[in-house]
């Protein structure tokens, strides 16, 4: 079996250059292993080893074969330090989003919509969307065919992904379904949708696997079984995103239009955004002897009318909170003065409408009891900035 040698002398590779940069439809041909990323940059890792680290604001992200779009994951925004990425020089990227739309929630459904004449079309930047028309699942029947017995532990539910677009009936392909399994006294009770899925030309068959850590298993487990039906035709289950596009000024400078056969139908981008100003308009006072911290809470899409999908359930995406140091003067009765705030971190969050997260001033509050506390005016700003992104070589 081969490896690697190495050894006291014997470092890493200096940044170098991957590919001819005349090869057609290769990977960005960098010679430094440090990039600066603006709003809506994306770099595409060259095939090889590599130590990753994302930076400040951005995310890695693959390219799902589900969907044919950009992934990234629930917890995205948390990857801190380097991370070991194998890449096949296509399917693996750095993204920087701040200030861009990443997905869309469907506020309204609607009916009546027909796939080959829908278009879904932004206003106020050059994102391009696909939407997805009915195909959605739902239990057969309404519950399942069999409960099953003997289960110590909920089993998994396997769902198959809708055909591709080039396999699709529909021709754009569809989102996958995923749901989880309740048990009482040994049997299956419930399933439950966390995404009804989107683009399905029939029902999958769905199979019901007992977890491999179920104590049960030795002394025997009767299967449960489940079939699902279609749902929602003609209304529109999905809207993906295929190019996020550049960077808004504002997270409200977007809007989604969806144009076709159907009605009552409407949608809410959702953008990726981080903290970057937190100015004091107005002096506030009581705020102890301390620097402050400012924080945030919240920071989350829409709630549409299609329950079962992760952006409504809050898996979609892990808010970041954003961090702000704050000069308090404490020679001045704990005042927090006019001032621009030290931002540590701003925090990376996907809201929609321009529904900025709520902060909270977190310091030492004066104990006399003379002391009023007087609340600061603060205004946030929200959007992007830049990120710097590291990518050395392995071996």
């Amino acid at each position: 079996m081969s490896q690697r040698i190495s050894g006291p002398g014997v470092g890493l590779p200096p940044p170098q250059n991957y590919y001819p940069s005349q090869l057609n439809n290769a990977a960005q041909d960098p010679s430094s292993n440090r990039i600066t990323l603006a709003g809506g940059d994306t770099f595409v890792i060259p095939a090889g080893e590599f130590y990753i680290n994302t930076g400040c604001y951005s995310v890695l992200q693959y390219l799902d074969p589900v969907t044919n779009t950009w992934h990234m994951g629930a917890n995205a925004g948390w990857n801190g330090g380097h991370q070991y990425i194998f890449s096949d020089g296509y399917t693996t990227r750095i993204a920087y989003l701040t200030g861009c739309p990443v997905s869309a929630t469907i506020i309204t459904s609607g009916g009546g919509w027909v796939q080959s004449s829908t278009t879904v079309t932004a206003v106020g930047n050059n994102s391009t969307w696909l939407p997805v028309i009915g195909g959605a699942l739902a239990l057969s029947g309404g519950t399942l065919v069999s409960n099953g017995a003997g289960y110590g532990l909920p089993p998994l539910v396997m769902i198959p992904p809708p055909p591709p677009a080039s396999n699709n009936a529909n021709g754009v392909g569809g989102i996958q379904a995923s749901a989880y399994t309740t048990i009482a006294n040994g049997t299956v009770s419930a399933i439950s949708f966390t995404n009804k899925g989107a683009g399905y030309p029939s029902a999958p068959t769905p199979v019901i696997v007992p977890s491999p850590f179920d104590p049960n298993l030795a002394t025997g487990i009767t299967a449960a079984t489940v079939a699902f039906s279609l749902t929602n035709t003609g209304a529109v289950t999905g809207v993906l995103c295929t190019n996020p596009g550049n960077a808004l000024a504002t997270s409200t400078a977007i809007t989604l239009t969806i144009a076709g056969a159907g009605t009552n139908a409407t949608l809410a981008a959702n953008v990726m955004t981080a903290m970057t100003a937190a100015t004091v308009t107005g002096a506030g006072s009581g705020y102890g002897t301390l620097q402050a911290l400012l924080t945030t809470v919240g920071g989350a899409p829409s709630v549409g009318t299609i329950g079962a999908v992760p952006d409504i359930l809050n898996l979609s995406w892990r808010p970041r909170p954003a961090q702000v140091g704050l000069t308090v003067s404490a020679a001045a009765n704990g005042t927090i003065a006019a001032q621009n705030g030290a931002i540590y971190d701003g925090g990376l969050f996907v809201t929609s409408g321009g529904v900025a997260p709520n902060f909270v001033i977190l310091s030492q509050p004066l104990t006399a009891t003379t002391q009023a506390y007087v609340s600061a005016t603060i205004a946030l700003t929200f959007g992007a900035t830049n990120d710097i992104v590291t990518i050395q070589p392995a071996a």
